[in-house]
């Protein structure tokens, strides 16, 4: 873990989200957004199958962080969006929205051009 830089009104490190939860005391966050790896196999990069998305240990150390009534963002990749949100609730989070960006990409199957 690398102290990144600090000032009077925050203090940010550079490191794995793992290590870091290990450090920063319990009760002490207000809230977490992150974009953890979504697990897709894209492209067969070992950053995308870290295997610390799914994992409910993973989320209760982000649970153990945040103060009271804190909350926390977490993008999801829209195929597995749904694992990452089982594990953070099987953490002890409540799930109070979801908001979902559904774009198209590509060309519909049906078309015959």
């Amino acid at each position: 873990m690398k102290l990144y830089t600090e000032n009077e009104h925050y203090t940010l490190y550079q490191g794995s989200m793992l290590d870091m939860l290990d450090v920063i005391e319990p009760n002490s966050i207000d809230s977490i957004i992150t974009d953890p790896p979504y697990e897709l196999g894209f492209m067969d990069k070992d950053w995308d199958n870290a295997g610390v998305s799914f994992k409910k240990e993973t989320w209760e150390k982000c649970y153990e962080a945040l103060k009271p009534g804190g909350y926390m963002l977490v993008f999801g990749g829209s195929r597995t969006y749904h694992r990452i949100a089982v594990a953070i609730e099987d953490a002890g989070f409540e799930i109070r929205d979801t908001i979902m960006w559904l774009y198209g990409s590509g060309f519909p199957k049906s078309m015959n051009i």
